[in-house]
């Protein structure tokens, strides 16, 4: 909530908050979020500490302004704040955004989706499991679960999903590496919950699993996964095969690599095969030899493509501020060179599911239209039959951006396409 902050703290100030000394300007911007968003905080705890800190920190005049600026923040209160009028900085300042995203989101969604979808991503993130229904049913992953005091409720989304409710937030920056809850029933790390060295789950939002889903696996057939570490979607399709049949799992990074495998052996799964390599070049070069049973095609390509990521900013809420319009363009073209080289290894009557965790029509749907305007063998593919029946009126031309505030996953679009033939 920077940009709120400094602009509730300029209001008061003299001279704007961000020209202040970093222990004063960071302190003041504490006491004032305190002030302003965490209402189980009385106001004067909220100046008295920062005041406390400033005078252990800093001098005796830092912690006079101090106590004089959020004292009358705290006077003022959320309601005494003038935000801007103009429809976009107004939800860009009052939100924390920056100017250029929320009016591409405006461009692309509309007024009133930007400003839902623009409160959603400063909430707490939802949380939830994948069951491996090779190892045991969701009721019994769900029973479990509840017997070590999780609450946790089937997903209404993908027949695999477990919702863990109440968990507050969730972190991915735990001293382990590993992600953790830092508020709510769920404390600690996740690898803690009931399952986890036995493979019984796996961490992924809803929307990633319907990306698998779309696929459309069946047992036997080989799929190619670009761009698959950590391994979600890849052990995902393997799930859904019965681990009969071929994942090749392309990664570009080599230590994102050995995730996959890692990954695939905690749940027991045999048909992944991790591949070093960049998802745009030919598979017969990445495979080599290897590639020979493969000459006619393969079944399936999934692309999970790099993308803004916007989608996750609940998560990264950093990335609003490092993200930059530019890059998008460049992102885009990179996601077509990517479906172009999926649909050389496609055998015909194939399948090819792209998915990203944006929000971004440029990196979507108009990455989606290209590629087909550039492949006329290729013809939108249905999405729908995988989608919760509320939401199918949404999925056109085989496509459908999730957005948080309306559907109530991370922000991911899916897109599935067929080739032509048999």
């Amino acid at each position: 909530m920077r940009r709120a902050l400094d602009h509730a703290l300029d209001e008061i100030l003299t001279r704007p908050v961000a020209t202040l000394a970093p222990p004063l300007r960071n302190n003041l911007r504490m006491g004032a979020y305190q002030i302003l968003y965490l209402s189980r905080i009385p106001p004067h705890a909220a100046v008295n500490e920062a005041v406390s800190l400033a005078r252990k920190h800093g001098s005796s005049g830092m912690a006079r302004l101090t106590n004089a600026v959020l004292r009358e923040l705290s006077r003022r209160g959320p309601a005494g704040i003038h935000w801007p009028a103009d429809p976009v900085q107004r939800i860009a300042v009052q939100e924390s955004y920056p100017d250029w995203l929320i009016a591409m989101w405006i461009a692309d969604l509309g007024l009133e989706d930007t400003r839902l979808l623009a409160r959603s991503l400063n909430q707490p993130p939802p949380f939830g499991l994948r069951t491996n229904r090779l190892k045991l049913s969701r009721a019994e992953l769900v029973a479990r679960l509840t017997e070590a005091g999780v609450r946790a409720v089937p997903s209404p989304v993908v027949p695999e999903g477990v919702r863990i409710e109440g968990s507050g937030s969730q972190s991915d920056s735990g001293a382990d590496g590993e992600p953790h809850f830092e508020e709510g029933p769920t404390r600690g790390a996740i690898t803690d919950l009931p399952g986890f060295a036995d493979g019984w789950w796996y961490v992924q939002g809803e929307g990633a699993m319907l990306a698998s889903r779309a696929v459309a696996p069946s047992s036997g057939q080989v799929i190619v996964d670009i761009g698959a570490a950590p391994g979600g979607k890849a052990t995902h399709l393997a799930e859904l095969m019965g681990d009969l049949g071929r994942v090749l799992a392309i990664e570009p990074n080599v230590a994102r690599l050995a995730l996959i495998a890692d990954n695939a052996r905690r749940l027991g799964l045999a048909s992944i095969e991790p591949l070093l390599g960049d998802g745009r070049q030919p598979l017969q070069e990445l495979m080599g030899a290897e590639s020979r049973p493969l000459a006619r095609g393969v079944d399936a390509v999934l692309v999970d493509a790099p993308c803004s990521g916007f989608g996750t900013l609940y998560r990264k809420a950093d990335l609003r501020w490092r993200a930059r319009a530019e890059e998008i363009p460049n992102l885009a073209r990179l996601q077509v060179e990517l479906l172009d080289a999926a649909a050389r290894s496609l055998r015909p009557g194939g399948a090819l599911v792209y998915a990203t965790c944006t929000i971004s029509r440029a990196e979507n749907a108009q990455v989606v239209r290209k590629f087909l305007a550039d492949h006329p063998d290729f013809a939108p593919g249905n999405l729908a039959s995988v989608l919760p029946e509320a939401w199918r009126p949404e999925s056109r031309d085989g496509m459908i951006q999730l957005l948080p505030h309306r559907h109530g996953t991370e922000g991911f679009f899916i897109a599935r396409m067929e080739r032509a033939g048999a």
